[in-house]
């Protein structure tokens, strides 16, 4: 049976000599893991549709509860995630989240909808694109369960996470706070989700470097 899906790649696995295992992201199928051929090969024509972070619209073949991917068409590549050591790891956040919180085969369109915009926000923006994956972390908060508003947080980091929630999609880059206090918001956020999760989140460990070297 073949599946055609619009989907997030979140993550790229390298499986035997010349495949990955890709997590794909889906509104309607929520996650879905698939095995994409030979794509370690420069010749590969699904090579550019086997990264993390890619959007496109995959076709599946699915046989005995396994599917391989045997097309794919990249919608948007998000080139920047992977020029900029910040987008990149700011993309991170995001689709490590999104694989996180997310089930196989389960629906999650508002998951799916928030992780596209943001990646969007990070890659095209043009302030700091950790702002972005602190909007998309304090939107998932609510989906696992937290509400924020009865957090003992820090006074300052409540009237950041109240300011960045409520701010409009094209004034959140311009929000007067300095990238330290964005980072240590991201990592209070980040940290939150990973007690709730019950996993930490692999991300915040680089995200803690970059802190320190701010």
């Amino acid at each position: 049976m073949t599946k055609i899906l619009k989907a997030i790649c979140l993550n790229s696995i390298d499986y035997r000599d010349n495949d990955r295992l890709l997590v794909l992201l889906s509104a309607e199928n929520g996650k879905t893991v698939a095995r994409i051929r030979s794509v370690k090969s420069p010749k590969s024509k699904l090579k550019a549709a086997a990264a993390p972070n890619v959007y496109a619209e995959y076709t599946l073949n699915e046989k005995g509860g396994s599917y391989t991917v045997i097309g794919a068409e990249v919608i948007e590549q998000f080139f920047g995630t992977w020029t900029d050591p910040d987008k990149n790891l700011a993309a991170g956040v995001v689709t490590e989240t999104l694989e996180k919180i997310t089930a196989n085969g389960v629906g999650a369109e508002y998951e799916f909808a928030a992780g596209l915009k943001a990646l969007f926000g990070i890659n095209y923006g043009e302030g700091t694109p950790y702002i972005h994956s602190l909007r998309f972390l304090l939107d998932m908060l609510p989906s696992v369960g937290v509400d924020t508003d009865e957090l003992k947080l820090h006074s300052h980091t409540r009237a950041l996470f109240a300011a960045v929630r409520n701010a409009e999609e094209g004034e959140l880059e311009c929000l007067e706070y300095e990238i330290r206090e964005i980072l240590y918001g991201l990592s209070e956020a980040g940290r939150i989700l990973a007690w709730n999760q019950s996993g930490e989140l692999k991300t915040m460990t680089a995200l803690a470097a970059r802190m320190r070297a701010r």
